[in-house]
């Protein structure tokens, strides 16, 4: 009776134990979020060959094509974190809108094939004098490695059309595939 009895306790610590631990992956962040970051909204970035002629729909993706150059995507200030025009490929502009950036943290991450690449500039200026292209709210370059990818913070700055519409310029080479963006209210 006695070893049942012990047996019994232990197998219910372990299974108490097991459910605790799958209760807390299960609401753990991905790589590189910190703890106590709640998921507000996302979208992913999504390289394509061709140009895109299908309906945007509710997705929250947006589309460019891979090895863009000097594609568009207008950044508004709107009632809620949205994709509102989801073809940024060819001449057509995509079109996204935020809402009280400074709630919230932006963290994006790139995926898909090793080598793939996406640089975004913020409100871009070309400087007459230099030749120079400026990035005047900021930049987001990544290149797709070996591994795990990890999510990096995104400048804040770059979403805020709170004052004015923002502007972005995006620029993937062959090998992009696809990029997350993920908004999380602050901790």
């Amino acid at each position: 009776m006695k070893f049942s009895l012990s047996r019994t306790v232990v197998l219910v610590l372990g299974l108490v134990i097991s459910m605790s631990l799958i209760a807390a992956s299960a609401t753990a962040n991905p790589p590189g979020i910190p703890a106590g970051s709640k998921p507000a909204y996302k979208f992913n970035l999504i390289g394509r060959p061709d140009v895109y002629a299908g309906n945007c729909g509710s997705g929250n993706r947006l589309f460019v094509l891979r090895d863009a150059h000097s594609a568009h995507v207008l950044v508004t200030t709107g009632p809620a974190w949205d994709v509102t025009d989801c073809n940024a490929t060819g001449d057509h502009w995509g079109a996204i809108s935020t809402n009280e950036v400074s709630s919230y943290n932006i963290y994006v991450r790139i995926l898909g094939k090793p080598g793939g690449h996406l640089g975004i500039c913020g409100d871009t200026y070309s400087d007459y004098l230099s030749g120079e292209t400026l990035c005047l709210l900021g930049t987001i370059d990544l290149t797709r490695g070996k591994g795990q990818s990890k999510f990096q913070v995104a400048p804040s700055s770059m979403f805020d059309a709170s004052l004015e519409d923002i502007v972005w310029t995006v620029d993937t080479n062959a090998d992009f595939r696809i990029a997350q963006f993920r908004i999380y209210s602050r901790p």
